[in-house]
């Protein structure tokens, strides 16, 4: 990596850390982040990564906080419990461990999946289709396995039953979570007002927490995939003439060209979408199909203002830095976000040691004043 390249982004490094507030806080498809401003103040959300901790959503977001050793978050009583005593297993490398007999535990992040544990050992995994599977009775029950259609998780799962909570892609949207796992949703005449716990207007800042690309409303063709502008790793497939969100395993991509998930790195990704999402660098290139000459700075899983680099250079998320066009046309071949990147026409190579440093010095000028979002983005989205 250069020296101007390292100057730029260090630069522009010290402006996000400085000018972050409220982060984003992402379990894969799951925004925690925007997740709490569908709740009132005070309520209390599972995480689908761990068991020992949960999110208390506050006004300036989730605080992530931790049970003491030995115990476990139980999302339903919005308490720690000892282990023993809570049915968890988001983040549990054995979720048979312990167990005698025959049992049967929910496969996590799941609603209708299980897992026949035998006297402590993982002896299969089996589904119960349309049906719910309730971790209580261990059995399949009538009520639909449902999840939000922002999102291919089931919220129920996180969220306590028994309270109202708003929806991120419609202000008129409310869900309701049973005992049993059962999510319902119903529609307001107006507005659903989270801190109100109920209808009423969409005045003010009734509505700001809708920010998330709306699912399409209809599809003539079953079978039929499309990609989700806002999410990299999320996708529209046509179901019966209605689009239903889809999500590629973790740490894939919806690649646009052969319409389907294929690796992070080699995805051909909608443009727009967040490449923040299973990054594991603090800098990532923007998809940019002309000359790969954009990038980001990722906190938590959200992205800041696009940045461009000096004239001359391309960017380069494995140097972390701004590289020479010369090196673009290797780049592009495993590298998506670029897929079919050249080199402008008017440049002629990379700038001379003079001109790099002032443009590298009026760039960063620039980006001082650049404040770096930090809005959220929706899980599913």
């Amino acid at each position: 990596m250069n020296m101007s390249g390292m100057y730029l982004l260090a630069s522009i490094l010290c402006v996000a850390v400085a000018g972050s507030l409220a982060e984003s806080i992402l379990e894969g498809n799951y925004n925690v982040t925007a997740l709490c401003t569908s709740v009132k103040y005070g309520v209390q959300v599972g995480s689908l990564e761990s068991c020992d901790y949960y999110y208390v959503c506050t006004a300036s977001g989730p605080v992530k906080t931790y049970c003491q050793t030995g115990y476990a978050y139980n999302y339903v009583t919005q308490t720690c419990s000892p282990e023993a005593q809570v049915n968890c297993y988001y983040g549990v490398e054995n979720p048979c461990a312990g167990s005698t007999g025959d049992k049967w535990v929910p496969v996590a992040g799941t609603c209708n999946q299980w897992i026949y544990c035998k006297n402590g050992v993982n002896s299969g995994q089996g589904s119960c289709g349309a049906l719910s599977f309730d971790p209580t009775s261990q059995n399949c029950t009538y009520a639909p396995c449902n999840t939000l259609p922002d999102a291919d998780i089931n919220y129920c799962s996180v969220v306590p039953p028994g309270i109202f909570f708003g929806s991120t892609t419609d202000c008129k949207t409310y869900n309701y979570c049973y005992p049993n796992g059962k999510l319902t949703s119903a529609n307001c005449e107006f507005a659903f007002v989270v801190q109100q716990d109920g209808c009423g207007y969409d005045t003010g800042s009734n509505c700001d927490r809708v920010v998330a690309e709306a699912v399409p409303d209809s599809c003539d063709n079953t079978g039929d995939v499309e990609p989700d502008n806002s999410t990299c790793g999320n996708y529209y497939y046509c179901n019966s003439n209605k689009y239903v969100t889809m999500s590629c395993p973790i740490g894939q991509y919806f690649d646009t060209i052969q319409k389907k998930c294929v690796a992070r790195q080699q995805a051909v990704a909608a443009e727009g979408c967040n490449r923040c999402q299973y990054a594991n660098t603090p800098f990532v290139n923007n998809v940019n199909y002309d000359s790969c000459n954009t990038y980001y700075y990722c906190s938590n899983g959200v992205n800041g203002a696009v940045t461009t680099c000096p004239s001359g250079y391309f960017f380069n998320e494995s140097e972390q830095g701004c590289a020479s066009m010369s090196g673009l046309g290797s780049y592009v071949t495993t590298n998506g976000a670029c897929h079919g990147a050249e080199v402008p026409a008017t440049t002629t190579g990379a700038p001379s040691s003079d001109s790099t440093d002032s443009e590298v010095t009026e760039s960063t000028a620039s980006d001082t004043t650049t404040e770096i979002t930090t809005t959220e983005n929706d899980a599913g989205k």
